[in-house]
Parts: structure tokens; sequence; C-alpha cells
């Protein structure tokens, strides 16, 4: 996203990424800042990793470790770091959260993350071979396995 505002600094930045993949790199947040690029990020906040639950679901019999995340709030995160944080608990607000962070974007120079609240439901994982042992199918590689 970083990247991309600055190739367009004329056009809003919108990224959007589950609490898992933010918790990776959310500390771009302090880069923007600090930087002054402007940009919105939507984090979608299950309180889980859950492609890492879903396969814990799928190939260990449910049992759960590590995967609950009860307490940060992104958005507030947001703030120790200097942006703006919006935290969304209504699916109306969602819209107006967006057009604000955006606004904040392209007319104050302001980084905005919008912490959207979901609930707990489990999707399915990108890669449903993720913990599969791989195939090889070239004979090149076969001693890879």
């Amino acid at each position: 996203i970083i990247g991309a505002k600055v190739a367009a600094p004329h056009r809003p930045a919108v990224s959007y990424a589950g609490d898992g993949a933010w918790g990776m790199s959310l500390m771009e947040t302090m880069t923007c800042v600090r930087h002054n690029i402007p940009v919105t990020a939507v984090v979608f906040h299950n309180r889980q990793w859950g492609a890492e639950k879903k396969n814990q679901v799928d190939f260990y019999n449910r049992r759960f470790v590590a995967g609950e995340l009860d307490n940060q709030s992104f958005a507030e995160i947001a703030r120790a770091m200097g942006a703006e944080g919006i935290t969304v608990d209504k699916l109306e607000d969602v819209g107006p959260a967006l057009k604000k962070a955006i606004d904040m974007q392209m007319n104050e120079g302001k980084t905005t993350i919008i912490e959207i609240m979901c609930t707990r439901e489990l999707g399915d994982p990108f890669r449903r071979d993720a913990l599969s042992k791989p195939v090889r199918h070239l004979d090149k590689y076969k001693d890879y396995v």
C-alpha cells in the first residue's frame, strides 16, 4: 500500500487484511505517519488467527492452541502510532467510516486504520493443502519429499 500511494499520491490507497495478516505488518502504520504517506487500512478483526484455527479444525481434531486474540484494539494501536483509528461495530457504519478515512487521507494527509469487528465464524483457509505432504510432479524433485 505504501508503494501504491507513493506512486500515485493523487489517488486513495486502501488495503484490506484480516487481523492475523495485519498483526504481521501493522508497524508500517508508523512508517506512513513518520514519512507523511497517508493511507487507509481496513482490518477485519475476528479476534483469532482464523486460517490457523481452521487448520486446527481440519487437521488436529479441534485441538485449539494459541489461536484466540482477545485484548488488543488495532484502532487504539493506530492512535498510539500517531494515525487515526476507527472501530466499526455495525455493518451500516462501514461505508461512513471508509468515506471519513478516505477524506482524511486525501484532504488532511492522515493515515487511518479502520478496525471492523467481525464474528468468530471460521472461513476456509486460502490453501486447503497448507498442512498436507507436498506432492512432487517432476522426477528430479522426488528426493525432496
